[in-house]
């Protein structure tokens, strides 16, 4: 029998940007490749590109050493400075490994941006991609202000 584990998480930030900014850093496949890579030695690479509602990514998440982690995005919803929602399907070793419902929302802020970003989740077979959602996007979005230092 297969085992299936649900999860939810939610991860907030306060950027020193301006909402356009930062929605324009997630909007931007060259962007989101420099701030998106959890770790040094891990790279993102995409095979497709589409930001749009109805749109698709497809990106590798390279590690030497581990198969690759394949993600296909779906855009469903997109608010230009305010929200994206899309649909993620991961592979890893040609084996699905996750499914989740993933919501990024902007607030504006005096002279900074809160993001919420919400991680709906189902983790395929014992695949553990609780845990590799909670690291990778926790490092994504520290990478992110990094992206605005610059």
């Amino acid at each position: 029998m297969t085992k299936l584990a649900h999860t939810t998480i939610v991860m907030e930030r306060t950027y020193n940007a301006s909402a356009a900014r930062v929605f324009a850093a997630w909007a931007d496949v060259e962007a989101r490749k420099r701030w998106s890579a959890p770790a040094d030695g891990i790279r993102i690479e995409y095979e497709e590109a589409d930001f749009r509602e109805g749109g698709r990514d497809v990106s590798r998440c390279i590690e030497p050493g581990n198969a690759d982690y394949v993600a296909t995005v779906t855009y469903i919803d997109i608010r230009k400075d305010e929200r994206i929602v899309f649909a993620e399907d991961v592979t890893h070793g040609g084996k699905r490994v996750s499914a989740a419902l993933i919501s990024m929302a902007l607030t504006p802020q005096v002279s900074a941006t809160h993001l919420a970003l919400t991680l709906q989740i189902a983790s395929f077979d014992e695949a553990g991609m609780e845990q590799g959602y909670q690291f990778g996007w926790n490092a994504a979005l520290d990478n992110l202000a990094k992206e605005f230092a610059q």
